[in-house]
C-alpha cells in the first residue's frame, strides 16, 4: 500500500468520530481503540501500532466480493496465490441493481453498484425516502445510464460490477 493511500486509511478512522460501542473498533488493541475514540490523528500515519486499522479497513473493503476479485486485489497487494475456493460471505441483492453488495437488508446501506440506500421499500411504486424516487424509476435509470439517479453516476464505484456477485436472472 502506498503512503499516501495508508495516510487516506489512517486518517478515516480518527474522522469518523467513533466510540466504544461501535463494533468497528471492539476487536482493536485497547490504546489504539482509545486512541480512535479520541480522534485525535497520530502525526506519523506509518507508526507500526496504527497497522490494525489498515488491516481492518483492508478486510472490510474487501468483504463479500466475488472470488475472482478477491484473488486479483490480493495479487495486486503483493500476494501471490493461485486459486481461492471458500465461499464468498453472504451478501445481500440490492433492490434496485441487483448485485448482491449489500451486508444487510433495509439497513439504509448504499449499493456500490449503482448508489441506492436500500431503506426497506420494496414495492417498485413506493417513493423511496432516501432515493426521492421509486424503484421502478431507479431500476430503469440503472440500465440507462448506471445509477439509480443521474446524480449518482459519478458517486458509484466502477469496480463494484466485478467486486460483486451479478444479479440471479
Amino acid at each position: 500500500m502506498e503512503a499516501s493511500e495508508r495516510a487516506e486509511v489512517v486518517a478515516f478512522w480518527f474522522f469518523c468520530g467513533f466510540s466504544e460501542a461501535d463494533p468497528q473498533v471492539a476487536a482493536l488493541p485497547d490504546a489504539l481503540r482509545t486512541l480512535v475514540c479520541r480522534g485525535v490523528e497520530p502525526a506519523d500515519p506509518n507508526d507500526s501500532q496504527l497497522d490494525p486499522l489498515v488491516q481492518a479497513s483492508l478486510v472490510e473493503d474487501l468483504y463479500g466480493v466475488t472470488n475472482d476479485y478477491l484473488l486479483e486485489a490480493l495479487t495486486e497487494r503483493g500476494l501471490v496465490i493461485e486459486r481461492i475456493d471458500d465461499e464468498v460471505e453472504p451478501m445481500f441483492a440490492c433492490p434496485c441493481c441487483g448485485y448482491f453488495s449489500l451486508s444487510s437488508e433495509g439497513g439504509y446501506e448504499i449499493c456500490a453498484v449503482c448508489f441506492w440506500e436500500d431503506d426497506g421499500v420494496r414495492d417498485p411504486t413506493e417513493v423511496s425516502g432516501p432515493n426521492h424516487l421509486t424503484l421502478a424509476d431507479g431500476r430503469k435509470n440503472v440500465q440507462a445510464f448506471g445509477a439509480c439517479d443521474m446524480a449518482s453516476v459519478a458517486r458509484v464505484d466502477r469496480q463494484a460490477r466485478q467486486r460483486y456477485r451479478a444479479p440471479q436472472r
